[in-house]
């Protein structure tokens, strides 16, 4: 029987895989000796998601909002000034940040392979040789990298200074006390804050898990919030620049770098070495990009968004662009309202500040507002939980990860359980194990640098793709298509930011040495291929074959498994 003999759908198989419908069929380098009996077929039901449970345009575009407005525009600024010492250059950065985040490769191939995963599945289309070794980096690195802990952290702080009215200016010069010393938090007050972290993280996992539903309107709910939120930074800021304000003006503006120093006794900020300040304006990128993170967020899950090509399209610009312009808003505010050396030494309350230096130092300001700050963060909590659960219960369902079946848990209201497990285990792991004062800047630099090496992977790979005529890539996309003049000067920036890094400079944390996130989150190039030497190299040795299969899924999309066999 012939291929055309079969009612398949337009446009659901891919050139390089075959191309039947309802059944799953070995790799051609295991099709001739693989037994198919022992294979482990699931309940295709399942993986079948009701059409009442699937995202609209509304509830997409709030899933990236709520993933790009969290703890990042509200506390980056602060080690922004640091890196930089400059008012033009950090705005700069955020303009540059916002234009890398509308780069159209994702939603290419989010239209093209329209199921959750997001750069899994584009790894594997992309790279196929050595098969599985982009799927063990990508595991590597969503497992152990993409987690909630610098979001809890940054939500404990503000709780705390909705409890206690704290001061938000540290009297410090960008933490370091007046004699050069690092100044260290009492035991009680770390652990205070660590506390709240966990039970923060904690509550959200769980309400994901066994109130799934109350969890996507609560994610909802503070999408809005947060934007109103950010809308209240902004007006703040223009009214800061009219003059109304209880602090003296910073006059930020009157130069391209502005007034004063940030770090007045820093030899980091104002190096004559260019090497020196080649890092550090790559640091500055990198929180940048941290802050604009998460309009890659419905690529995890478009499985479970309701006609996911078109509805990918009209959400992410959409979500991309607003978020980008109230971005650059808000920076113009923090100016307008702080001075360089008062966001320097903000911390992550830089927001708090800047109501402070606008309003003054009533309870509103001191205790009001930080609450609200902190419910903006919690948003991001529950979207960044319910996608990156969904993308590591969609690793363990393939058969990638240890305990393949526990992790892979739909238990008990068809929610990943497994996955939401996996995200609380390291998150809790990266809270305790920081000082809480180093968690966000460390968490956050780390979380944005490993993550740009997937990014770069994808640029390049796509640039292949397009240049390629053996891969056909031309005939399987959708009729959206992204420009290589988009994508190669993209590739170009993540380039810079991955490697000035390695120069010297002091400005991650006062306590963690500057080369270790650049190695740490160089890692995943190592891990990754030795977990796949471990799985596809060393288990054969012991008689097993790890062989991946396709199956067509009820909703119409596409699943592979990795199925290990006893040869």
């Amino acid at each position: 029987m012939n291929r055309t003999d079969i009612n398949c759908p337009p446009g659901l198989y891919r050139q390089d895989l075959p191309q039947w419908p309802d059944i799953r069929t070995p790799n051609s380098a295991a099709h001739s000796t693989q037994p198919k009996k022992k294979a482990n077929r699931e309940d295709l039901d399942i993986f079948s998601i009701p059409e009442d449970r699937k995202l609209g345009v509304t509830s997409t575009a709030l899933l990236i909002v709520n993933r790009m407005i969290g703890t990042g525009i509200f506390s980056t600024p602060s080690t922004i000034m640091q890196s930089t010492n400059s008012v033009g250059a950090a705005l700069l950065f955020w303009v540059l940040g916002g234009f890398m985040t509308l780069m159209f490769a994702y939603l290419e191939l989010g239209c093209a392979m329209p199921r959750s995963g997001g750069e899994k599945v584009y790894l594997e289309k992309i790279y196929q040789r050595p098969k599985y070794l982009a799927t063990a980096v990508f595991a590597v690195e969503i497992i152990a990298f993409y987690h909630s802990a610098a979001n809890s952290v940054n939500f404990s702080s503000y709780i705390l200074r909705t409890i206690h009215g704290l001061d938000t200016t540290l009297n410090t010069n960008c933490g370091r006390s007046p004699d050069g010393t690092v100044s260290i938090s009492p035991l009680s007050e770390e652990w205070t804050n660590k506390s709240i972290s966990i039970a923060t993280v904690t509550s959200v996992c769980l309400i994901l898990a066994f109130a799934p539903k109350l969890g996507v309107y609560l994610s909802n709910v503070l999408g809005f919030f947060k934007l109103a939120m950010l809308s209240l930074v902004v007006v703040t800021g223009f009214t800061a620049l009219s003059g109304n304000m209880k602090a003296a003006r910073p006059d930020n503006f009157s130069t391209f770098s502005g007034a004063g120093d940030a770090c007045p006794s820093s030899t980091t900020t104002r190096s004559s070495q260019d090497s020196a300040r080649v890092a550090n304006f790559a640091l500055a990128l990198i929180q940048v990009l941290y802050a604009y993170s998460g309009w890659e967020n419905a690529n995890y899950v478009l499985t479970e968004v309701r006609n996911a090509p078109k509805t990918l399209k009209r959400a992410a610009p959409l979500a991309c662009f607003t978020v980008t312009a109230l971005y650059i808003l808000a920076n113009v505010g923090y100016f307008a309202a702080s001075s360089k050396y008062d966001i320097a030494n903000s911390g992550d309350t830089v927001a708090a500040s800047m109501f402070i230096n606008v309003f003054g130092r009533g309870v509103f300001v001191s205790r009001v507002l930080p609450f609200f700050i902190s419910l903006s963060i919690l948003g991001n909590l529950f979207s960044q939980a319910f996608a990156g659960s969904r993308v590591k219960q969609e690793l363990a369902k393939e058969g990638i990860l240890p305990f393949s079946k526990f992790f892979a848990s739909d238990w008990p209201n068809k929610t990943p359980t497994g996955g939401l497990l996996l995200h609380w285990t390291f998150t809790l792991i990266l809270v305790v194990g920081p000082k809480s004062r180093d968690t966000y800047a460390f968490v956050s630099f780390l979380y944005g640098y490993s993550q740009i090496w997937i990014q770069l992977l994808i640029a390049c790979g796509l640039v292949y793709l397009n240049f390629s005529t053996k891969r056909g890539w031309a005939r399987e996309r959708t009729s959206f298509h992204t420009s290589n003049c988009l994508t190669v000067p993209w590739a170009l920036c993540l380039l810079y930011v991955l490697f000035a890094p390695f120069m010297k400079n002091s400005i991650v944390t006062p306590t963690i040495p500057w080369y270790v996130v650049p190695t740490v989150g160089c890692s995943i190039l190592v891990l990754g291929p030795v977990y796949w030497v471990y799985w596809f190299r060393i288990w054969p040795l012991f008689g097993y074959s790890v062989v991946h299969e396709r199956e067509i899924l009820p909703d119409g999309s596409e699943r592979i498994k990795y199925v290990v066999r006893t040869l």
